[in-house]
């Protein structure tokens, strides 16, 4: 909508996409369905020390029973400790997801901010995280490859189940099976020491 009235999207599945200058801490673009179609939206997250006792855990776009529990799984399963920080995520855009696939970006998300490590260029994530660290695998993977190598992703990390058997041309399609795998391979390597 503008002040002339309503401008056509010439690609709808860039609208949720964010352009920075650079790679930054915290966002990290999931491969969803709405329907049957593959969407790419950007998951943006924010860890800061609280300054209270109790921690905040704010959620937009997404399930905030979803937020809780991925902080639980990343804080026992993956060492990555949020419970002293207040922890905010978005789906950038406005809209909102339920899809489970969105589980790990968000993952990833949260321990990019924490970490202050960007997520490598050109990297995409999708899959439903397990109460132990697990990552499941959800429907649509092939929709998802085909729509991320379409607009020029070049990696995507997906549960190990499901990556073995499909191959998408200009797409390296990474097979992890644990969130803490999905770290060491979705996070630019941090500075020594």
């Amino acid at each position: 909508m503008a002040e002339e009235g309503l401008r056509e999207v010439a690609d709808p599945a860039r609208a949720f996409l964010v352009e920075h200058p650079a790679p930054a801490a915290g966002s990290v673009v999931a491969a969803t369905l709405e329907g049957s179609r593959a969407l790419l939206v950007e998951v943006q997250a924010l860890a800061a020390p609280t300054a209270y006792g109790m921690p905040r855990r704010t959620a937009i776009g997404l399930d905030p029973n979803r937020l809780a529990l991925l902080v639980a799984v990343l804080g026992r399963r993956a060492g990555v400790g949020l419970s002293s920080h207040d922890v905010y995520a978005n789906v950038a855009g406005g809209i909102t997801v339920t899809d489970p696939g969105l589980d790990l970006a968000l993952a990833i998300a949260l321990a990019s901010t924490l970490r202050d490590r960007p997520v490598r260029p050109g990297t995409l994530a999708f899959g439903e995280v397990g109460l132990l660290g697990e990552l499941r695998s959800v429907g649509g993977t092939e929709r998802r490859l085909r729509e991320a190598a379409r607009l020029g992703f070049e990696r995507a990390l997906l549960p190990h189940a499901r990556a073995t058997p499909l191959a998408v041309a200009g797409l390296e399609a990474v097979p992890v099976a644990t969130v803490r795998d999905a770290l060491a391979a979705a996070l630019e390597p941090g500075p020594r020491g």
